[in-house]
Parts: structure tokens; C-alpha cells; sequence
């Protein structure tokens, strides 16, 4: 699952391919939620002036991030985004606010018709990436944080939340669909009296096991 991005104007994307030659430039827009009591999002730009976009200013601050990565087991795509800390602003707001973990980024990529300009030639991004922040790390100069989708442990569906090793259909209902035996199930994949051991007499399990598996690890500062 590759974090929400909003479908680029393709037509405008063909005018687009020539800007850089003719004087325009592309510039990258970065939106940081703080959870004060009322919301507070900074918005940056890796530029000299601000710039005005969809009604919002963007100052000027040293930041920039990395390529999209991917895991080879098919891990959820993450994000680095490095901020500077040279003159202490952001580590305070990270002390204050448990460096941020699990607050939205938005990461907007927009076109400037000519060089001087300090407004976009589109009110509409080219691109837009949403992430939360899974991690934060901080030193003298910079702070740095790995930005991945919305945390799957936040993530609730109707009746339903997303677990790992923990069954959530109701034991020999519908859904579970054991007939057997057993006189309890645990709720586990491969406990003692789990779905894998239900499959004694039930050809259907650990087929219908009501978890997922495949859901990332989480571990201290992000998931793996």
C-alpha cells in the first residue's frame, strides 16, 4: 500500500516537461502538524523566499528529503525528511511533543512558471504525498524522521482492527466456520489451542484464520 497521491493533470504535465529550460522550477512544499491544543501546522520551503500556495504561505527553512524506499519483503514504502536544527527551534518543539511520532506530513511538489516567482502556476499540486511520522532521530545540526503511511495499529474498519497474531472472528461462528472437536481456541495462529491446531479435524483451517499475518512488526520508533 503506497501512501495517498493525488492524480497529476496530465495535460499540464505535458507543458510541464520543458519548464526547467525556459526559466521554471519546480518546488517542494512541506506541511508538519504539531498537536498543540489547537493543531499548529508549519509550513516549509526549501527556498530563499516564501511562497504562497492554495492560500497558504510556505517559509523558508533549510529542509529536504530522500527517494520513496521499499522493503524486498514488501514492507510499506517509507520516507526520510531532514530538517535543520542549527538554530534549536526544532529541537524544542520535538521535546515538547514526543518527536512528533505518528503526526501527518504532507510533502507537495508544485511548478513556478518563471524564476522570480513567489506563487505557483497551478492551485493544484503536481504531486501530493500524506505520511505520519514513524521515527525521530535529532543531533546538532539536523533532525531527521522516517515518514511511512498511517500506522496499520491506528487503523480501525467497521467491527474490526487490524492484528497481527490474534483471531478476530467469534469463535465457531460464520466466519470462524470450526465444527470440530476443540472445545476452545486461544485466539493465536500457532498456539496450543490455535487456528493451526484446529486443523486436526477442520480441512479449512488455519485458512480462516481471522488475523493477519502478513501486517508489519512493530517495534520501538516505527514498524518493520
Amino acid at each position: 500500500m503506497s501512501p495517498p497521491i493525488t492524480t497529476p493533470d496530465f495535460a499540464a504535465l505535458a507543458g510541464f516537461k520543458n519548464a526547467l529550460a525556459t526559466g521554471s522550477r519546480f518546488v517542494w512544499l512541506y506541511e508538519i502538524e504539531v498537536p498543540t491544543s489547537t493543531p499548529t501546522r508549519y509550513r516549509l520551503c526549501a527556498q530563499t523566499e516564501e511562497v504562497t500556495f492554495d492560500g497558504n504561505i510556505y517559509s523558508p527553512f533549510p529542509i529536504t528529503h530522500g527517494t520513496m524506499q521499499e522493503g524486498a519483503d514488501g514492507d510499506l514504502p517509507t520516507l526520510n525528511l531532514t530538517v535543520s536544527n542549527i538554530s534549536r527551534e526544532i529541537a524544542g518543539t520535538l521535546e515538547t511533543y514526543n518527536g512528533l511520532i505518528r503526526q501527518p506530513v504532507k510533502i507537495m511538489l508544485v511548478l513556478m512558471t518563471n524564476s522570480y516567482d513567489t506563487t505557483p502556476s497551478s492551485s493544484q499540486a503536481i504531486l501530493e504525498w500524506d505520511f505520519k511520522i514513524t521515527a525521530m532521530s535529532i543531533n546538532d545540526e539536523a533532525a531527521s524522521a522516517t515518514l511511512g503511511d498511517i500506522s496499520l495499529y491506528e487503523v480501525n474498519v467497521p467491527k474490526n482492527k487490524i492484528a497481527k497474531r490474534y483471531c478476530r472472528f467469534q469463535y465457531r461462528d460464520a466466519q470462524c466456520g470450526y465444527g470440530g472437536v476443540m472445545p476452545h481456541c486461544d485466539k493465536s495462529l500457532e498456539g496450543p489451542a490455535g487456528c493451526k491446531a484446529h486443523g486436526g479435524d477442520s480441512p479449512d483451517h488455519p485458512n480462516r484464520f481471522g488475523g493477519f499475518p502478513g501486517a508489519p512488526t512493530k517495534k520501538s520508533g516505527g514498524l518493520i
